[in-house]
């Protein structure tokens, strides 16, 4: 079992802190350079791909994926990033330090504590509470939230169904859309661009304050 980090947007840390959220997509680089749509289809072994003669195999067991490439003599692997099932990810999100403008509910003297870390998550999305450090620069120390993978595949980014669309956090597919837009399009991956995807579904390992 091997461990990595993961990061969230706040929105989606509130969703799996609520229970709400147990899926995450995230985009496959470089994109499979494929006109087939059958890439999604499950294989129960180590979740890594290869083109090999112009058909991309699971790595393990050899199972042909794709049927269709434009490239020569290339081989090209599609190992996922985040792991394999079993394997845990660790939450970065958005924390600060205590911040004693935002965080200080004392009446003088201050008797409150002048010391640990605070979440974005935990603050009303509506409301400004003091000035948010990156998740990159989380370091696991200060990580809250574990997961563990369950399974993973890959599929094309609008081949999401309604119930996914909820195993995400979201109420409709008209909202995550406009979240992932909000996340990627920036990035060159908007929607309509139906980027290829892995597809992670987890558990929550843990997820109580630091």
């Amino acid at each position: 079992m091997k461990e990595r980090p993961i990061i969230f947007s706040t929105e989606s840390v509130r969703a799996i802190l609520d229970g709400r959220k147990t899926q995450t997509r995230r985009v496959i680089k470089p994109f499979p350079e494929c006109n087939d749509y059958t890439l999604g289809a499950r294989c129960e072994s180590n979740y890594g791909f290869e083109l090999r003669n112009g058909k991309i195999h699971c790595i393990s067991c050899g199972k042909a994926l794709c049927y269709s490439y434009s490239g020569q003599d290339t081989i090209r692997y599609y190992k996922c990033p985040f792991g394999i099932p079993g394997d845990q990810l660790w939450v970065r999100e958005q924390w600060r330090k205590f911040d004693v403008d935002f965080d200080c509910q004392c009446l003088e003297p201050c008797s409150c504590a002048r010391y640990g870390y605070r979440y974005a998550a935990d603050y009303p999305a509506d409301e400004e509470y003091g000035i948010w450090k990156s998740p990159m620069f989380m370091p696991r120390t200060l990580s809250r939230i574990t997961l563990e993978i369950a399974d993973i595949h890959c599929e094309r980014l609008k081949s999401i169904s309604a119930s996914d669309c909820l195993a995400e956090g979201y109420e409709s597919i008209g909202k995550y859309t406009d979240e992932w837009n909000r996340l990627n399009a920036k990035r060159g991956y908007d929607w309509e661009s139906n980027p290829w995807v892995w597809v992670l579904e987890f558990k929550q390992v843990n997820g109580g304050a630091a």
